[in-house]
């Protein structure tokens, strides 16, 4: 709370925490002006929606660690929309090799002045190109199916 008074740049860590427990001393004692879970680490949705839940009883905002594949990008979006104190997420879409697009085989990310729309279809909404994921895998690393 001392350095959250003492500064006017707002706070924010997460991305490496994980469950409530590892989130519960920022917000119980009002540390961060924002949380940033990675729903990879901090528990899947179950986990991270019961983070952003104890975020919201502090009016906290959930900024969402993304740096992962197109599958995690697609994920956050849904999660995004599903709560009540999102804020943003990180995303990997928009990269010069546009690597994380090309994961994508008929559902590429729609994105619009900053904005990712929430994915359609059945799972994630999400149909993988295994062509694209086969050409990024790394020299003798065979491809799992």
């Amino acid at each position: 709370m001392a350095l959250r008074s003492a500064t006017r740049i707002p706070l924010l860590t997460g991305e490496k925490l994980e469950l409530v427990r590892g989130f519960r001393p920022f917000l119980d004692n009002q540390a961060l002006d924002i949380i940033h879970p990675d729903l990879a680490f901090a528990g899947g949705f179950t986990g991270t929606k019961k983070i952003a839940d104890h975020a919201a009883l502090t009016r906290t905002p959930v900024a969402l660690h993304n740096v992962g594949s197109l599958v995690l990008c697609y994920a956050n979006a849904h999660f995004g929309a599903s709560i009540q104190n999102f804020y943003r997420s990180e995303s990997a879409i928009g990269h010069a090799h546009r690597t994380v697009e090309s994961m994508a085989k008929g559902n590429p990310p729609v994105v619009g002045k900053g904005l990712l729309k929430v994915p359609e279809g059945p799972g994630l909404g999400l149909d993988l190109d295994s062509d694209s994921l086969r050409k990024a895998l790394v020299e003798g690393e065979p491809y799992w199916t």
